[in-house]
């Protein structure tokens, strides 16, 4: 929908929020001074790639995701020639010239007058969710890829890249055994970018808490998205879609679903506080597709808990997990990724079962009896189970102890 750099000094901080657009959908506005490659302030969701068969209304641009790439690491970028590099503060709290590095764009000088190096890390954000109504705010950390790049990708702003395809083909996941008191290594080679952050992405199962307690006005929303999904069902991106992991194309007409679903089977089973269970069935959880699965449908979900729950005002990518599908009014979860023996992806060495999966559960409560409108909120990122066959390399675990 959007795609912008951002130039950062050393030491700088960037910030920027989505917000409603006046055209219905929604749009990106930023207060700081960092140099950025936008056109204006706000800046709009575009739709001109609405091209994959589903929705076309601008509203579709309200509920989605984002991610932040580190593209290089910028050695010299004085582009007007004064000695001081254009992105870089000044004692006055601005940087020196960013209309220079907008213009370097668009008339073609930018790769010829500037030097960049590979990235070299050390990005950190969060995410803040905000409902202005409730007077509440839930915030997230992010998922972090490390090593994601070896190599500067300081690609054209309109080109959309880098993205998933441009990392580096080369995946290592680490897990550990703790009754074995060892952690293996699964190293990978891919045909592509793509694959390489799926692998370190993929989960088993996925797993979580949730409260939808109407004695403490309790609501839960789970967030659950698959990252490079659309690269493997999206028929703008690959010519013979479904590609594994994934089973489903996006596509209005595929096996009868209306606003252009990719639809993964899934499973859903919760637990009591005190440990009674309960497993979700297709006629629980909504939007549900015609073979009566349950199932996952979009890119970025959400699965509201209880009958009353709302956390996110989420109009198009909402499922709804019933209370009348819950052991209790609180518990846990556990949504599995390999009912469907299709979710596997296999590399050069190893095989991982599931889908690539991130995302975090929020939780707000109420407090009417304050006499005022009062709310609570808190956001915990998803736990994961991996299952991984192959020759991952075991190595055994250490204590390390310091003192003096």
């Amino acid at each position: 929908m959007l795609d912008f750099h951002v130039y950062l000094s050393p030491y700088d901080v960037w910030v920027a929020k989505i917000q409603d657009s006046a055209n219905g959908g929604a749009e990106v506005y930023t207060p700081d001074n960092s140099c950025t490659t936008m056109d204006t302030n706000p800046e709009v969701f575009r739709d001109l790639l609405f091209t994959d068969g589903g929705p076309t209304g601008i509203e579709r641009t309200r509920e989605g995701y984002f991610t932040v790439i580190e593209m290089a690491t910028i050695v010299d970028m004085d582009l007007d020639g004064n000695g001081l590099q254009d992105y870089i503060h000044t004692a006055a709290g601005v940087p020196d010239n960013c209309a220079v590095i907008r213009q370097a764009w668009i008339n073609g000088t930018m790769a010829a007058n500037s030097t960049v190096v590979a990235p070299e890390g050390g990005l950190f954000g969060t995410l803040g969710i905000i409902n202005v109504q409730s007077g509440t705010q839930v915030t997230v950390p992010a998922t972090v890829l490390e090593n994601f790049l070896s190599r500067p990708a300081h690609n054209e702003p309109g080109t959309l890249r880098p993205d998933w395809q441009d990392a580096d083909p080369v995946s290592v996941v680490v897990t550990s055994d703790s009754a074995a008191g060892t952690v293996t290594v699964y190293e990978d080679n891919w045909a592509s970018g793509t694959d390489a952050v799926s692998a370190v992405l993929m989960a088993s199962a996925l797993l979580n808490e949730y409260s939808a307690n109407p004695a403490t006005e309790a609501e839960t929303a789970w967030i659950v998205t698959f990252p490079t999904k659309s690269k493997y069902v999206d028929p703008n991106e690959t010519a013979l879609p479904p590609v594994a992991p994934f089973t489903s194309v996006f596509a209005p007409s595929a096996v009868g679903l209306e606003d252009g679903m990719a639809c993964e089977e899934i499973t859903i089973t919760s637990w009591d506080r005190e440990e009674a269970q309960k497993e979700a069935t297709g006629s629980t959880v909504s939007p549900r597709p015609p073979q009566q699965s349950v199932s996952l449908c979009y890119e970025a979900n959400v699965i509201e808990f209880g009958d009353d729950s709302n956390v996110f005002s989420a109009a198009n990518t909402t499922s709804k997990l019933a209370t009348a599908g819950l052991p209790g009014v609180a518990g846990w979860t556990k949504i599995g990724f390999t009912s469907d023996p299709a979710h596997v992806l296999t590399g050069s060495t190893n095989t991982y079962y599931g889908l690539p999966v991130i995302g975090f559960k929020a939780t707000v409560l109420g407090n009417s009896n304050v006499g005022v409108g009062a709310s609570y909120g808190s956001a915990v990122n998803h736990a994961y189970e991996r299952m991984i066959s192959g020759q991952g390399t075991p190595f055994a675990a250490a204590t390390v102890t310091s003192g003096t």
